[in-house]
């Protein structure tokens, strides 16, 4: 084998790969482990969620929101994360989630956001 085919062959390789760990990286889901405080466009309440999170997989409770407080588990694909009451009651539209911040709309059009405060 030449030189030149060597160095072809080694730039195809060291491209693909730069390729796959990007896609891999933008593919990993954000990590949402911790304490989130913030509050909804509609109310003075402050709300607490406290999420662990296991893979794809998220678990915690959330209060501050009167008579919806509670455990809640949910789901986290790319910067998506949707929450469901663990009694199954009601499933949250998806929230983005982008480093600290979670944030969206909830049914009726209502904003909420949150801040991660500790994890």
């Amino acid at each position: 084998m030449t030189y030149v085919w060597k160095q072809t062959i080694i730039g195809l390789l060291v491209g693909f790969s730069i390729v796959m760990l990007a896609g891999y990286a933008g593919a990993q889901s954000p990590d949402v482990n911790g304490t989130w405080t913030g509050s909804t466009t509609t109310g003075a309440r402050t709300l607490v969620l406290v999420l662990k999170q296991d893979g794809q997989k998220v678990a915690g409770t959330l209060s501050g929101a009167g008579t919806d407080d509670g455990p809640v588990t949910g789901t986290i694909s790319g910067n998506t994360i949707r929450l469901r009451y663990d009694d199954g009651r009601e499933t949250t539209p998806a929230l983005n989630v982008k480093g600290d911040r979670i944030e969206g709309l909830l049914s009726g059009g209502t904003q909420i956001v949150l801040r991660r405060t500790s994890k």
